[in-house]
């Protein structure tokens, strides 16, 4: 099922970076002639894994094409490490995990970021569902989990809305 994104107030700095993103996508799209790469935002969780993310294996459907792929769950598997075996005594349980959150490693703190920054672009966006495949910031693809099907979709639409 395709939905247009629904626009929701951002801040300046969001607006710029937003904008600049988009700017430098059109540049790059119309270098390419008349087979412009669309950006591919694809949201899923551990539960809903995406299929065909990796170009090579899907042919030529998803070749050349710009895909991120963001796991909308990646707080709660972090919060659920940070928890694992913590005392039953409240005060405790704060000093460890506090001590815990101090010493996070490196690939912590990058999921870490990579959740946050997928749960701010799907507020971004107004997704309401996952798994959902976001085309060039603009058209959304509710409950589809492969990628060639997802773009198939978007196709499909572009070619119904043109005269």
């Amino acid at each position: 099922m395709i939905h247009n994104v629904s626009n929701c107030l951002c801040t300046l700095r969001c607006v710029w970076l937003l904008s600049m993103v988009l700017f430098v996508d059109a540049v790059f799209a119309d270098a390419q002639g008349s087979n412009p790469s669309h950006l591919i935002e694809a949201f899923t969780s551990d539960k809903r894994p995406l299929i065909d993310t990796d170009a090579k294996g899907a042919g030529d459907n998803l070749r050349g094409l710009k895909i991120t792929v963001y796991k909308i769950d990646g707080i709660q598997s972090v919060e659920r490490d940070l928890s694992l075996k913590l005392p039953v005594e409240p005060q405790a349980a704060k000093q460890i995990a506090l001590h815990r959150i101090e010493n996070l490693d490196e690939r912590t703190r990058s999921s870490m970021h990579g959740a946050a920054t997928a749960l701010a672009k799907a507020m971004q966006y107004g997704l309401d569902r996952y798994p959902a495949v976001v085309f060039d910031g603009e058209v959304v693809v509710y409950g589809v989990t492969d990628l060639t099907v997802a773009l198939a979709e978007y196709r499909a639409w572009q070619a119904r809305r043109r005269p």
